[in-house]
């Protein structure tokens, strides 16, 4: 099962850590969780916290402390869909997304982590029907035809990204960012399919 995941934060500096978590699977259903922050983080009055992000996502601290789930469940909950065989959950920016994933496990009490892969790869993955294009390995004009093909799936990704760009919606929070990585990767492959059966026919 596809995974497409998508954090708020308290910041984008080092040590930030999780307010908002979400994720979507291919299928499009998605959950969603605000995280009651660990009470190590709000020591020293919550060094950690920007007023700047706070405008973005509309979070406060506030709401966090109120209406936050225990850190404890989002963990085991995150742990129980994105650990599970055959589980690969994809994210835009997988750096971040990473660092605060695991420091949700950290201080939720789960050991072990969870690998993000780039949502290109996702992209990719829903390209790869485009390779029935290509003539065989060793014909002549293979390496053109890859590169036709390479460039085929560029433009199919931009068109996508256009195109999710171009919807009206909620913007920087969890739930609806991750749906926007879901949407874009169903409508590659729904381009992809198009494109195949103007090429060779349904």
């Amino acid at each position: 099962m596809m995974y497409f995941l998508d954090f708020e934060a308290s910041s984008l500096s080092p040590d930030s850590f999780p307010i908002e978590v979400a994720w979507v699977d291919q299928d499009g259903g998605g959950e969603s969780y605000l995280i009651r922050p660990h009470p190590e983080w709000l020591e020293g009055g919550c060094p950690s916290w920007s007023a700047k992000s706070e405008a973005v996502h509309g979070i406060t601290l506030e709401i966090l402390v109120r209406d936050g789930i225990p850190i404890e469940q989002v963990a085991a909950r995150a742990a129980e869909v994105l650990f599970a065989p055959g589980a690969v959950t994809f994210a835009d920016q997988p750096g971040w997304d990473g660092n605060w994933l695991d420091t949700l496990f950290e201080y939720g009490g789960v050991p072990g982590r969870t690998g993000l892969f780039d949502v290109v790869e996702a992209y990719r993955i829903a390209c790869r029907p485009l390779m029935r294009l290509l003539p065989p390995p060793a014909a002549i004009g293979r390496e053109r035809a890859e590169e036709r093909v390479s460039n085929l799936a560029t433009e199919l990704v931009v068109r996508a990204r256009e195109l999710e760009a171009l919807r009206p919606g909620t913007r920087h929070r969890a739930l609806p960012d991750a749906e926007s990585l879901w949407r874009t990767w169903r409508s590659v492959g729904e381009l992809v399919a198009e494109w195949m059966i103007k090429e060779t026919g349904p």
